[in-house]
């Protein structure tokens, strides 16, 4: 089940849906992440002209790569309840790429409900995580993923359910970039 990147840029939210972990075959997970894996790679090799061994494949990092604090994904939510409040927001580095594929939730702190995603100034992805339960260990993926590329502003949003609540909604992704950016040869 290979993923066209060119694909992946176009979609509309309603195609980027969020499938719980019960709901996908034996072998179906581990072909989401390779085959953004492989997207992500033909697509950064060709931007930046650099053989796929020029390139690193890395899990995403979310200080690092999506300017969240802290690195673990854990916080309190915001005061406000039903609405939409900004989870972390930026521009993508130079030379990066993140591909984001999946959620994992932590079952004692679900504050949050949805997530949005909005890249390049247009909302590509709404993920309803009420669907994900225990039966899944909480996680959800989506065969299509989405994707940040560099330079590209973003802003991922969650929608808040309880107020001053823990969260712990971990993003489960990908960056490729040139060797010797944050891993050397």
């Amino acid at each position: 089940m290979a993923i066209p990147l060119a694909t992946v840029y176009k979609v509309t939210s309603a195609e980027v849906q969020l499938v719980p972990f019960s709901e996908l075959g034996p072998g179906q997970a581990a072909a989401i992440r390779r085959d953004m894996v492989n997207a992500l790679l033909n697509e950064v090799s060709s931007k930046l002209n650099i053989a796929r061994p020029g390139l690193v494949v890395r899990d995403l990092m979310p200080a690092n790569d999506l300017d969240f604090t802290p690195e673990d994904w854990y916080e309190v939510v915001g005061a406000t309840v039903n609405t939409y409040e900004t989870l972390t927001t930026g521009t993508m580095g130079d030379k990066r790429w993140v591909g984001i594929y999946g959620v994992k939730l932590d079952g004692d702190a679900r504050a949050v409900t949805a997530l949005r995603f909005n890249i390049g100034g247009s909302n590509r992805a709404y993920w309803q995580l009420q669907g994900l339960s225990e039966m899944d260990g909480f996680v959800g993926l989506s065969p299509m993923g989405i994707v940040i590329p560099q330079n590209m502003p973003y802003t991922i949003a969650r929608y808040v359910r309880s107020v001053s609540s823990p969260d712990h909604t971990v993003l489960k992704g990908i960056v490729v970039e040139p060797r010797g950016l944050l891993i050397s040869p």
